[in-house]
């Protein structure tokens, strides 16, 4: 991962170079982003042109997660293609490195984020948001209660999509961000890009906080595994509660009231920061 020199980044262009390049450097840092957007809404429309006899919502609501999958793997596809014909590898591209890695240190970052993911679960739950918030957080996230693809919908938010968007907003977007811009500069706009691309309100105020969590992470590692593997932990939480949901029996001793809900939560923030603070004397950092 290549940073910057932050206090010479800019030389002595003028203003409005300045803005030019600045656009140019953001304009290519989220190539691979506009990739990953549309594949899988092309794929979508391919299935509705070609499955005629259903409508839009039976394709959205029974096929969904399988379109988003294949988009995920077509786009890492189509990215490691990329680097292999540029004479690189997709490894080198964005900073992804397994050699030498601490794996004591990753399963740290895999328990800091479920711990962190299951308390903010726990939060939207408890507190009292306007109904049209919950509205908008809870149609983000009915993919995995709904549908019949529910396996891929797991397979996709717990490997698949931390894989792939640990490439394209910490390796690819972050890397190129930071041969311009400035550390700080660079993190939060990725952040803010990321938190952005989660579009419901709830879910962009806690993508932008994990963000910046998932910046900081991959530039003081100088490697995007763990990054991923913290992004994973953060998106593993939903496991339990989908699995505990699909049975009324289990989710009525489980979830059977705010104040339970609200309990795993701060246990499980609690967990967070023990081995958050573990990582800290660890690394030396933070």
């Amino acid at each position: 991962m290549k940073k910057t020199d932050d206090s010479n980044v800019t030389g002595e262009l003028s203003v409005e170079q300045k803005i030019w390049k600045s656009t140019g450097v953001f304009l290519y840092s989220i190539r691979p982003l506009i990739l990953y957007t549309v594949l899988p809404a092309l794929l979508m429309t391919f299935g509705i042109m070609l499955w005629s006899g259903r409508t839009t919502e039976e394709i959205i609501s029974g096929s969904g997660n399988f379109y988003h999958t294949v988009g995920i793997l077509l786009t890492f596809f189509i990215l490691w293609k990329r680097s292999k014909k540029r004479g690189s590898s997709l490894f080198e591209d964005v900073t992804l490195e397994f050699a030498g890695v601490d794996r004591k240190k990753l399963c740290w970052l895999a328990l800091i984020g479920f711990g962190f993911g299951f308390f903010f679960s726990a939060l939207v739950t408890v507190i009292p948001f306007p109904e049209a918030l919950i509205e908008s957080y809870s149609g983000a996230s009915n993919s995995l209660s709904q549908g019949t693809d529910q396996i891929l919908a797991l397979i996709s938010t717990i490997i698949l999509a931390p894989i792939t968007e640990e490439i394209i907003f910490r390796g690819y977007m972050l890397d190129r961000l930071l041969t311009w811009f400035h550390t700080k500069h660079s993190v939060l706009i990725v952040s803010l890009v990321f938190a952005l691309f989660h579009v419901s309100p709830i879910w962009i105020a806690y993508a932008f906080i994990m963000g910046l969590f998932l910046a900081k992470v991959s530039i003081d590692e100088d490697n995007i595994l763990h990054s991923i593997v913290l992004h994973m932990g953060f998106n593993l939480n939903v496991l339990p509660i989908w699995f505990i949901n699909r049975s009324p029996e289990l989710s009525s001793v489980f979830f059977a009231n705010d104040l339970l809900i609200a309990g795993y939560g701060i246990a499980s923030c609690m967990m967070a920061v023990f081995f958050l603070n573990k990582y800290r004397k660890e690394t030396g950092k933070w």
